[in-house]
Parts: structure tokens; sequence; C-alpha cells
């Protein structure tokens, strides 16, 4: 499996798209892994995790042929992780030549209604008769491609609230386990459950809004320090071990940390920084 983090930010990029704060000048001084763009990843060219408004900047800095994608997943309706205007233009006179013509996209029910809000007025017969929505979950299997996907319920937005966000557990045709768990805080009681029963992970990419702020709060979003705490958890329970690539990700310049500075919070305990661009191998395990 290829995993490639396209964009590694929270909702306002990092520098902040209208912020001048120390960090966010700092980020624009520094260059280089400090600059991020916000969340999105994709699994071996065709599985795309969530559509912010930098897709098209992801396209050209990574040199991406999205038309070849055949799957979307999409975690939450925030619109750092789903900018659904992105989909009229997908299709029809719009993109007449496309590897992919038909996109399955996987989401929560609020998800589907925002789309329908935000593009009613616009999107063409065309464009709309290629996307097939389905509708997802809580710890609800789908099979598609060459993946098997559960979504796990994430702790964010309101406990209780209209809308479902999700984390997501993902298995190629070859086994190999990653766990997408953005945008989340602490994870629920029965999301630890399901940890339990499951073997190593290949990958866990976890939330790291607050940076190497030394926050206490474990809902909506982790720092640096929580992010260790469920690492170290993870590895008690089995579902991580020597092989499994721990990763940071998702950061605000409101965590007031460089990615040197996250690193050395990491890399002691063996876990990387994501940054825009970085790519991980993951083998079948023998």
């Amino acid at each position: 499996m290829r995993f490639q983090y396209l964009g590694t930010a929270a909702a306002e990029g990092w520098p902040a798209v209208f912020c001048d704060c120390e960090y966010c000048r700092r980020a624009a001084e520094l260059g280089g892994k400090n600059i991020r763009t916000r969340s999105q990843a994709i699994i071996n060219g065709d599985l795309l995790l969530d559509l912010p408004p930098d897709t098209y900047l992801h396209k050209l800095q990574h040199g991406l042929d999205l038309s070849a994608v055949k799957h979307l997943l999409v975690t939450h309706c925030h619109m750092d992780h789903f900018y659904p205007q992105e989909l009229t233009v997908r299709g029809s006179c719009y993109s007449p030549v496309m590897k992919s013509p038909e996109l399955d996209v996987f989401c929560a029910a609020e998800t589907k209604a925002l789309f329908d809000r935000c593009t009613n007025h616009e999107i063409d017969e065309a464009s709309s008769g290629a996307l097939h929505w389905h509708i997802l979950k809580p710890f609800e299997p789908v099979s598609f491609g060459r993946y098997t996907v559960t979504p796990l319920p994430a702790s964010h937005m309101a406990q209780g609230g209209r809308n479902q966000p999700f984390i997501y557990h993902i298995v190629d045709e070859a086994g190999v386990s990653v766990y997408y768990l953005h945008d989340s805080g602490y994870s629920l009681p029965e999301v630890w459950a399901y940890f339990e029963k499951q073997k190593p992970a290949d990958l866990i990419s976890l939330d790291t809004t607050n940076g190497g702020l030394p926050t206490q709060s474990y809902w909506g979003h982790m720092g640096a320090n929580q992010v260790l705490d469920v690492v170290a958890r993870m590895r008690e329970i089995g579902l991580a071990d020597e092989k499994t690539v721990c990763v940071m990700n998702h950061f605000s310049h409101n965590g007031q940390s460089t990615h040197e500075e996250l690193e050395a919070l990491a890399v002691p305990d063996g876990v990387r920084v994501a940054y825009d661009g970085m790519t991980v191998e993951l083998e079948p395990r023998a």
C-alpha cells in the first residue's frame, strides 16, 4: 500500500490564510515542512481521504491524476475536510476525459445533505449521475474495490449533535491495515473496545491539532502529549507493535510548534511527524 499525506494542517492552513501571528510568521520564514495545507491523504492513487478546498493545489504540488480516483472517504462535513462544490466540476464538459468516470463517495448522511444544499443550483445531470453515494453507519464495514473500511465514531463535534464524524479503519486486499483518526480527540469507549479486538496495525495516523501545548482536554482534537498517551495504550493492547508506523498529523498554528519542535517530542517515542507530501510504503506482514 502506498499512503501519501497531501495536506497536514487544520482548517485555516499554516501559515493561516488570514493570520499574522508569531507562529504563522515563523512557518513562513522556515518554509519546507512547516508549510502545511489542509488535511487530505491518498491511498494507492485511487482512494482519496477527504476533499478540502486545497485539493486542486494538491493535484499540482504532488503530480496527482485525480481522474483515476475511484473512491472518496469523507470524515465529516467541516469545510476543511469537505468542500462539496469541487465535485460540480467533476465530469460533463469540465472533465470530459477521466480514467475513472464514476466516483463512489462514502460519508455520513449529514455530509451528503450538505452536498445537496451547496450544489443543487449548479451541478449538472452528467456530473451528478457519476457520483454514487454510500451512507455509512458506525461499526458497519463496507467493501469496495480492493478495500474494506470500517467507519468508527469520532470524538469530534458536539456529542449527541446532528452531525456524525467518522474515523476510519482501512484494510486492503493484501491485509495492510491503516487507521486514519482525524479529526478526533481521545477515542470513545466503544471504539477502544473495537481496537482491542483487532490485529496490529501497519499505520496509525493521529490528530495532533493542539501541537506541543500541554492541553488536558481529550475531546475534539488532541495534542502531542495526548497522542503519545494514546500510542502507549495502543501498544499495550496490541493494536500497535514494533512494525506499526505511528504518525502525528493535522496541525494548527494555535498549537505553537514547528515541525522540528514536534519531532523533538515525537521521535523519542518512535512516532513520526507528518508533512505535506510525506509518503509511507506499507508491505503486507509475513
